[in-house]
């Protein structure tokens, strides 16, 4: 009976000490707007946190498309682009004011605990650049929560 209450207690305690999103240190500067997602108003830039295993994330995000790619990053990070538009003049007024792309982002796989996450940090209409600006806020996230990519996520 004994062992029984002890793994009882233990599984329980591993249960409610798992880490999930909300127990992330989000960087300075950024909102919380829910659990998955915060943004910096300031810098236009937003910060993503989703559980690995959401199909729909992986099939999006981890794959290239005709508006849609990514690409390997440093540090075992990837560096996506999304170029894609709900009207043909948005993108023309967006392509001719020196935006190149409607947005950049970088992101990474990483397991916590022993639960696979995605962080993905991104910043909309902005230029190539913006890949570095969108890499050190990660890098800040990652050193604020001890993260470190998976190799070869992708």
């Amino acid at each position: 009976m004994y062992k029984k209450v002890m793994a009882i207690l233990i599984f329980a305690f591993l249960i409610i000490g798992a880490v999930n999103a909300a127990d992330f240190k989000i960087n300075d500067g950024f909102d919380v707007v829910n659990e998955y997602y915060s943004t910096n108003e300031n810098t236009n830039t937003s910060l993503y946190i989703w559980d690995y295993d959401d199909e729909s994330i992986q099939e999006y995000y981890l794959k290239n498309y005709t508006d849609y790619s990514i690409v390997l990053g440093d540090n075992n990070t990837y560096n996506t682009t999304y170029h894609g538009s709900s009207g043909i003049e948005d993108t023309l007024s967006f392509v001719s004011s020196g935006n190149i792309t409607m947005e950049f982002s970088v992101l990474e796989i990483a397991e916590v605990d022993g639960k696979k996450y995605i962080f993905r940090v991104s910043k909309e209409k902005g230029t190539p650049e913006d890949w570095k600006y969108c890499y050190d806020e990660l890098m800040k996230f990652n050193a604020n929560n001890n993260i470190v990519p998976i190799a070869d996520a992708i």
